[in-house]
């Protein structure tokens, strides 16, 4: 008799010998706001109990709550939790063999999605099955994975998410959604996928991009202003042309005064490229700590890599893909 994992889910939860309770009442005190930061793990909090597909075999679902900051892009203003759901299942053990403590199996998918099911409640529409190439070799446990933030609202993961870092190691690991049972998000996934780009999750910093490119040329004059200022009457450069396109780019020339002759420079500076090189690389998408980095750059009289030279102005990308 083929159950669904639904139908599955039912029998562990009114099985006598399962206990579920108080498994929910540690998922839901883990992702309490007064639990950030803390490490949970597995422990008591798993839950057992016979498989409802193969005989004589007992399954254990361990459970882990931990920080996620550093799995993935996340909207860091709801404080997301990672829950993951070790299945394990073992055949009876006997004494004085090589598998005292019984030798583990497989148990068929659909019964490892029971479980996660009757564990993790409504929370499994949103649960991932984490993939390795370690199957392959030998029976390893199934992990599964769900993101929860501190309202007890469970979120779909970003396209950057470090499944491995959650898996039973290997060389490599792929998610594979599981099923949802509510409607309305299996239509959202359908029309936009089971991950959230990266690239559209919001920064607690993060401004609109007319307002980013504006803070951005209003801070990168301040900062030339500044340097200037600093020079006194020996000012051996002159700022030509701030100029902001749209907001996706600016423009800005400057003549470095020598003695040997004027030098003139040119920064084309992809404004949305910059924004995301400094959010990943340090974490500030603010606009005006990248205009002040990029405000400094001409006095510290660098030596730019593979600039172009067009009608006698040396020409240098910043904040496109192959700028570093």
């Amino acid at each position: 008799m083929d159950r669904t994992s639904a139908e599955i889910a039912s029998l562990i939860s009114h099985h006598p010998d399962v206990d579920l309770k108080s498994v929910h009442t540690f998922l839901v005190n883990s992702v309490a706001p007064d639990s950030a930061g803390k490490e949970s793990s597995a422990g008591s909090h798993g839950a057992q109990g016979p498989s409802t597909e193969l005989d004589n075999v007992y399954v254990s679902a361990g459970i882990a709550v931990g920080d996620v900051t550093h799995l993935g892009t996340f909207d860091r203003t709801v404080d997301t939790r990672l829950i993951t759901v070790a299945i394990n299942a073992r055949s009876p053990g006997v004494p004085g063999t090589d598998h005292p403590r019984g030798r583990q199996v497989n148990i068929p998918l659909r019964e490892q999605i029971g479980w996660v099911r009757a564990v993790l409640g409504n929370w499994a529409d949103y649960a991932y099955r984490v993939v390795t190439d370690m199957g392959q070799f030998r029976v390893r446990p199934a992990f599964f994975v769900v993101l929860v933030d501190v309202e007890g609202a469970p979120r779909l993961a970003p396209s950057d998410f470090d499944w491995l870092a959650v898996s039973s190691g290997g060389r490599r690991a792929y998610p594979e959604k599981l099923f949802p049972a509510d409607q309305a998000l299996l239509e959202y996934l359908r029309k936009n996928g089971d991950l959230v780009p990266a690239e559209l999750v919001s920064h607690p910093q993060a401004q609109p991009p007319a307002v980013w490119a504006q803070k951005f040329v209003s801070s990168l004059t301040e900062s030339f202003a500044d340097h200037l200022g600093r020079m006194g009457e020996d000012r051996w450069f002159t700022i030509d042309e701030i100029r902001l396109t749209g907001e996706s780019s600016v423009i800005v020339q400057y003549t470095w005064h020598l003695v040997e002759g004027d030098r003139r420079f040119g920064f084309d500076i992809d404004l949305e490229g910059l924004r995301a090189h400094h959010q990943e690389r340090f974490d500030d998408p603010r606009a005006q700590t990248a205009a002040y980095r990029i405000g400094g750059t001409p006095f510290d009289q660098p030596v730019f890599r593979s600039p172009t030279v067009v009608d006698g102005v040396t020409w240098v990308r910043m904040g496109y893909p192959d700028h570093d």
